[in-house]
């Protein structure tokens, strides 16, 4: 039997029966057999009337034309139009009222492939919660299409999609029920779905919606409120900032309106992804709220900007609060939240209209709220945040929840900056993003996009054999080995360590570190011998360097302990085995993952030498000590639920 093993960067490894481990080297292959749970066998399982639906229509008012074309019977429909003018709204208002006509209401923000697969892959997990993190990404949104594809009493929804060639593999596969897709992309839908195109509220649609916000917590003066709506455009999003703005500052339309004035202009587009928007009606409502905002307090136009640069859907309060004190945010993002500038979650969460990032990332001269070098240094402490926040790890129970908040943001933060203005802070933090989402074990081609990113920068920066470079190629050789190209990734692997070995030499841990990686591969291609060679001289040097409690060299100890189990030493194997848990013990504590690995790899070798009793017992010692350590969720947990026990 083999052993497993955890052994490089955000590690996690189980032995025996889990099929693939992922580990912070690559994946580990072992002998048994996944054992998903019963109910994993039935496709057709999930929890009745499953309803996700974002709460997304107060103050919504008319729409009544727009109603009725939803009634009537369609397959794929599609709502179109600008940014800002709806289509979410109306799709969440019409989607709340049709739960009880459907077994099954999904929504999902599908701005790009990868958030529609993590969507989808969400579903699946929601009709068979057993399955969280046993299945990958992968299978678990193949999964859900399989599901989708067999019945026909469900109704999806794919919000704010960018392009009809995202969703068209998807609606290919399943035909027989209901799909509401919104879009700024009003072309290219002929023969996929009927089109409805949403504009623009008529005026006293519009006005309605003002009074309604404008009155929410009193009478207040509506003089003026037709007019003002007309010079809006009768944009929703604009008019619901104007009247929040009138609201809490108790100024009337009419004299909005004369502020207004002070910023005359033609009509001109803001660019957002997958399109263009008319941006005018929004840059002047905020332009007149952060006039009144910042002179109060300046950071609320500072959060605002930075703001921009991140995922426009729960942004962790964690990311924020390292902006200024955390009382001083707490009430710039209540006045703003006050203005209909962003919306705050009862967690503590931010979310914020893409528009008016799209807005507050455009440079305006004219505007002051807007300077190109305050977008600039905005988008700097956007990045630098970020990398405060991502934790260098990804193994422990904390770490594993902060990444899962930050990496949507830190992907979209890649999309919005050119990778020409990439710095070498910039890489580190998409290199550790690379390694989460290799640890988790379910995004490889993202991984790689993200490390073929880094080693473009550290080449321009460093240049092509720099060490800093080499690092970077090891993520991308880790992803190769991840999906079965050993030989591919054994090869840059060797070329990292080469590179590392002639810029730094012997007495560097990175060097150590790099063949030690490349040992791992060398196990799984079954040069045993070659990879004991590279581990014992990794484990030496980095005892030397770095000391014998510190992790890197623990898990090198590791790696040679399984590699001696597969040579047919288990007597060796056990030895290192027991050295490196009594020191991953004392270093990390009982609870960490790394402890945890330890105990593992000592019951499958405890079981090759026929102490299957004793390998039992730990087993079930092991599962009790996940659960209470790292919880339910965690990787290593739900891997150790569906592993065989020893014996």
């Amino acid at each position: 039997m083999s052993g497993a093993e955890a052994s490089g960067d955000r590690s996690v490894a189980a032995g025996g029966n889990i099929g693939r481990v992922t580990t912070g080297d690559h994946v580990t292959q072992v002998e048994r057999a996944v054992l998903l749970p019963p109910e994993a066998l039935v496709s057709s399982a999930y929890p009745d009337r499953l309803v996700n639906v974002p709460r997304r229509h107060a103050h919504f008012v008319g729409r009544q034309r727009e109603i009725a074309l939803l009634d009537e019977r369609f397959d794929v429909l599609v709502v179109c139009g600008l940014g800002g003018v709806g289509k979410s709204t109306l799709a969440a208002r019409w989607v709340s009222g049709k739960t009880e006509d459907h077994d099954l209401v999904w929504w999902i923000t599908a701005e790009n492939r990868s958030e529609l697969d993590a969507g989808l892959a969400g579903l699946a997990a929601a009709m068979q919660p057993a399955l969280i993190d046993v299945l990958t990404q992968e299978a678990l949104r193949e999964r859900a299409l399989q599901w989708l594809s067999g019945h026909d009493t469900w109704l999806l929804v794919l919000d704010n999609v960018s392009e009809p060639a995202d969703v068209e593999p998807l609606l290919a596969r399943v035909g027989r029920g209901k799909v509401l897709i919104t879009t700024r992309q009003a072309g290219g839908w002929y023969g996929i779905a009927r089109v409805v195109t949403l504009d623009v509220p008529d005026r006293s649609e519009s006005v309605e919606m003002f009074t309604r916000i404008l009155t929410h917590a009193g009478p207040r003066d509506t003089s003026g409120a037709y007019s003002l709506c007309a010079t809006l455009g009768q944009l929703p999003l604009a008019v619901a900032q104007a009247a929040a703005y009138c609201a809490e500052t108790r100024t009337s339309a009419a004299e909005y309106l004369e502020q207004l004035a002070q910023y005359p202009g033609e009509l001109y587009e803001i660019p957002v992804e997958g399109g263009v928007d008319g941006g005018q009606a929004v840059a002047w409502t905020w332009r007149l709220t952060l006039d009144r905002l910042a002179a109060a307090d300046p950071l609320t136009g500072t959060i605002l900007r930075v703001l921009a640069w991140w995922g426009p859907d729960r942004i962790p309060r964690v990311l924020l609060d390292r902006i200024a004190t955390p009382f001083a945010v707490r009430r710039a993002l209540g006045r703003l939240a006050s203005h209909s500038m962003i919306t705050l979650h009862e967690d503590g969460a931010v979310s914020v209209h893409r528009l008016v990032q799209a807005v507050a990332r455009t440079a305006d001269d004219s505007d002051p709220h807007r300077r190109a070098e305050d977008i600039e240094a905005a988008r700097l402490v956007a990045e630098e945040t970020l990398g405060l926040v991502a934790p260098l790890e990804s193994g422990s129970a904390a770490d594993w929840g902060t990444w899962r908040e930050l990496l949507p943001h830190i992907e979209t933060y890649a999309q919005h900056v050119p990778a020409e203005k990439d710095t070498g802070s910039t890489a580190e933090l998409l290199g550790r993003a690379g390694w989460f989402l290799l640890f988790r074990g379910d995004s490889l081609a993202a991984a790689v996009e993200l490390f073929d990113r880094v080693v473009e920068c550290r080449e321009r920066l460093f240049g092509a054999d720099h060490w800093l470079t080499a690092c970077g190629r090891e993520g991308i050789a880790e992803a190769w080995a991840r999906e079965g190209a050993l030989f591919d990734a054994a090869e840059l692997q060797g070329r990292a360590v080469a590179d590392l070995e002639r810029a730094l030499g012997e007495e560097r841990p990175e060097t150590h570190r790099a063949r030690s990686r490349l040992a791992v591969t060398l196990r799984h291609m079954g040069e045993t011998r070659s990879a004991i060679e590279l581990l014992e001289g990794a484990v030496a040097g980095l005892e030397r360097l770095l000391g014998p409690g510190h992790r890197d060299t623990l898990r090198a100890m590791n790696g040679l302990a399984v590699a001696c189990q597969e040579d047919g030493r288990p007597e060796r194997a056990i030895t290192l085995n027991e050295r490196t848990l009594e020191r991953r013990r004392a270093q990390f504590g009982p609870g960490h993952p790394d402890t945890l690995t330890s105990r593992l790899n000592l019951v499958w070798m405890y079981e090759v030498v026929g102490q299957g009793e004793r390998a039992a017992a730990e087993f079930g010692r092991i599962v009790d000590d996940s659960v209470r350590f790292l919880g339910d969720d965690h990787p290593f947990t739900t891997h150790l639920r569906h592993v065989r026990p020893p014996g």
